[in-house]
């Protein structure tokens, strides 16, 4: 397996991640490493492995008290996606009409832990050498990963938010890189950033992903770009496998819902932290294993290799 780039990050990448805080890399990554990612995420979601959240299935199950919490924030007294919490308040794509069946909106997380192509992936591939040279780093450590899957015919939205708030990390040097495993088209809900939000240190009020209800308290509210899209300074890709997207970890972004008849928009987003970062508990994070019991916040993160690895560069 090819573990280098299959091509030099130019200059004007640097410049537009630096700028944009999202950058587009096309033909970046070898195909085996999407083939490995496309059937690891099938034997994921299949078998749920790692914190698998069926969106759409909470979605439905709101108009009905057959609900019960279906987690916590990382604030064990805070209950995350009660029925009063989102009760009307799920974003679904009217461009989305279903033929037979509504496709369901798949989230999983934490699957390196016990998958071993999704650790190879996010620790010994290509990816970590991306993040460590957009963010200039000379270490990357891996914060988590996140596999989201969107079949055909899924209504559901992904509301705007940025990811710093979801994370238990701080600093500057914090990112995404996204692998789609399919070629992304406007009609299976492309991703779309908001330019430059990650500029502002701000740190956004957490959602519920299908939902811009939040009972954060704590971060600065998401600006209104739902439904006023036009007037904000968007970027949106169209990537296919072997391409990676990567935004800063305070970029908001969003997504449409998937009106294709028969294809999958399927990916994964690995998140990475730099030399400047540290670990901060966040309490309205959602329930995830990167609650640290060892670290304090301003702790590096290397502080607990065993929940934030290293990755080989």
């Amino acid at each position: 397996m090819n573990r280098n780039l299959l091509r030099p990050i130019t200059r004007e990448e640097l410049e537009a991640y630096d700028r944009d805080g999202v950058v587009w890399l096309r033909g970046i990554l070898d195909p085996e490493w999407v083939e490995l990612l496309a059937s690891t995420i099938e034997e994921i979601v299949a078998k749920k492995l790692g914190q698998t959240i069926d969106f759409t299935g909470l979605g439905l199950a709101l108009a009905s008290e057959r609900l019960a919490a279906s987690g916590r924030w990382s604030d064990p007294d805070r209950n995350w996606g009660t029925p009063g919490q989102l009760n009307g308040n799920v974003l679904l794509d009217p461009q989305v009409k279903p033929i037979r069946e509504r496709g369901h909106y798949i989230s999983a997380t934490d699957a390196w832990k016990t998958h071993a192509a999704m650790r190879e992936l996010a620790l010994r591939s290509p990816a970590p050498k991306i993040a460590a040279a957009l963010m200039k780093s000379r270490k990357v450590y891996l914060y988590g990963e996140q596999v989201l899957v969107k079949p055909p015919g899924t209504m559901e939205k992904t509301a705007w938010h940025s990811d710093q708030g979801y994370d238990h990390v701080q600093g500057e040097q914090v990112c995404g890189v996204r692998i789609p495993t399919t070629p992304e088209t406007p009609e299976m809900g492309q991703v779309q950033y908001l330019k430059g939000s990650h500029k502002s240190g701000e740190i956004f009020k957490v959602n519920y992903f299908i939902s811009d209800a939040t009972d954060d308290d704590i971060g600065v509210p998401v600006p209104a770009i739902e439904g006023h899209e036009a007037d904000f300074d968007l970027a949106v890709y169209a990537p296919v496998p072997g391409d990676v997207v990567v935004h800063h970890l305070r970029t908001l972004h969003g997504a449409g819902g998937n009106a294709s008849t028969d294809r999958t928009r399927a990916a994964v987003t690995i998140r990475y932290a730099g030399d400047d970062s540290s670990y901060k508990f966040r309490r309205f994070a959602p329930p995830q294993d990167s609650v640290s019991p060892v670290l304090k916040d301003g702790d590096r993160l290397d502080g607990e290799p065993e929940r934030f690895p290293q990755a080989e560069l």
